[in-house]
């Protein structure tokens, strides 16, 4: 019994050193690449073309990335979605399938020129968007605003 705490104390503590790591570089590297973009302009922005797939590269974000990552515009605009504050402090895996309904009856709501603003909101706004939600999101940015 005593080999097994001490094997899973040594690999909680090995996978906290790691995600500390990870946290303290690869957000300082996506700090200074934001910051050499041009805020204003999403349109000059990587494209956001195959970012649900994941075939982004590991220094090139996505704009909708960046928006989920909170890395772009600080202002907080509400589209109409003032009713999706209730669900702030949730995962996104916390949600009921009638809930996941009403995020996405604002998603399909929204102007596409709007999508990628209100991503930027609902991060600020301390939302997390259901898995489904941000991944049906991330498609319509990707198709609404190529390269």
């Amino acid at each position: 019994m005593k080999p097994a705490i001490l094997l899973l104390t040594i690999l909680v503590v090995g996978g906290a050193i790691v995600w500390l790591i990870d946290r303290l570089f690869y957000h300082k590297e996506t700090a200074q690449n934001v910051d050499e973009t041009d805020e204003n302009s999403i349109s000059d922005m990587p494209s956001a073309q195959g970012c649900a797939d994941e075939s982004c590269g590991i220094r090139s974000i996505c704009p909708s990335e960046q928006i989920l990552a909170g890395e772009c515009r600080q202002e907080i605009t509400y589209y109409e979605d003032e009713e999706l504050d209730v669900f702030a402090g949730r995962g996104e895996h916390d949600y009921t399938p009638d809930e996941e309904e009403q995020w996405r009856d604002v998603l399909y709501t929204l102007q596409p020129s709007d999508l990628l603003g209100w991503g930027q909101s609902i991060k600020h706004r301390g939302l997390v968007m259901p898995a489904a939600i941000r991944q049906e999101f991330m498609q319509l940015a990707a198709e609404h605003h190529p390269s």
